[in-house]
């Protein structure tokens, strides 16, 4: 089993929700003729919301073609099957022409490709006064130790930073920053209780000890398994309120 195997069975496969998502969509005027990119759209449960309730044309993106035949299934029985299309596609090198979009949404992206990296590959597409959206997980202390920075990091590119820091790698790359929100921590736990309770009902059919905790057990069948495990675990006692998820609308200026 893998991370499409488990995660294609939930809404999402990162923390996040479409009321995250709608906070910084609210300060946008988008007409049904602007067209939205959503980067590492995994299950497509934000494309298709977005696609719902703006009524713009979404073209998701994520790196696993597995993930394209669930978004467009989610999009059929979410009744938005003509406004969404899905590519398979890596995030720094996308086939798009320049200023195709209104609206770049890149949440997490960003995670697997870099801040840096990824704000200068997609401002190509948007025009001036065009968006893009970013959410990234940091640390509330630069010098957050280990255990604080935990799983959550082997998800990004790039060690976790404060938001200030984040600011200043923004800054200069013909962006202003708009609307800026944190996650909020109920939307963190209910990811991980969506996630904890498909890994419980996983390990009651398959061989194998699951044991959450520092002294935890190694006979369990599927490693992906073990991670959710792990990583709900370190956000429940140690990373609650010490790691935050930074929503962060830039409007291109230049």
């Amino acid at each position: 089993m893998d991370a499409f195997e488990f995660y294609s069975k939930l809404p999402r496969a990162v923390p996040g929700a479409t009321s995250f998502t709608s906070a910084y969509l609210s300060t946008i005027k988008l007409r049904p003729s602007d067209r939205i990119l959503d980067l590492h759209c995994r299950t497509g449960e934000r494309a298709v919301w977005v696609s719902r309730s703006r009524g713009c044309r979404v073209v998701a993106v994520d790196e696993d073609e597995r993930f394209c035949a669930e978004v467009l299934e989610r999009s059929k029985d979410g009744g938005s099957a003509n406004k969404v299309d899905c590519v398979a596609s890596g995030y720094l090198d996308l086939p798009f022409e320049d200023e195709t979009f209104t609206l770049v949404i890149a949440e997490w992206a960003a995670a697997r490709t870099g801040l840096c990296q990824g704000i200068d590959a997609w401002r190509r597409l948007v025009p001036v006064g065009g968006y893009v959206a970013i959410s990234y997980p940091g640390v509330i202390n630069k010098d957050a130790p280990l255990e604080v920075r935990g799983p959550l990091e082997q998800r990004m590119v790039e060690p976790m930073c404060t938001l200030g820091e984040y600011h200043q790698v923004i800054k200069g790359r013909g962006f202003e920053i708009v609307h800026q929100a944190p996650l909020d921590q109920e939307l963190w736990e209910n990811f991980y209780t969506d996630a904890v309770r498909r890994a419980w009902t996983l390990s009651t059919t398959e061989a194998g000890r699951i044991v959450t905790g520092p002294l935890m057990a190694k006979t369990v069948p599927n490693d992906i398994i073990q991670e959710v495990l792990e990583e709900a675990h370190w956000y429940r006692h140690v990373g609650r309120g010490r790691v935050f998820l930074q929503s962060m609308l830039l409007r291109r200026v230049q």
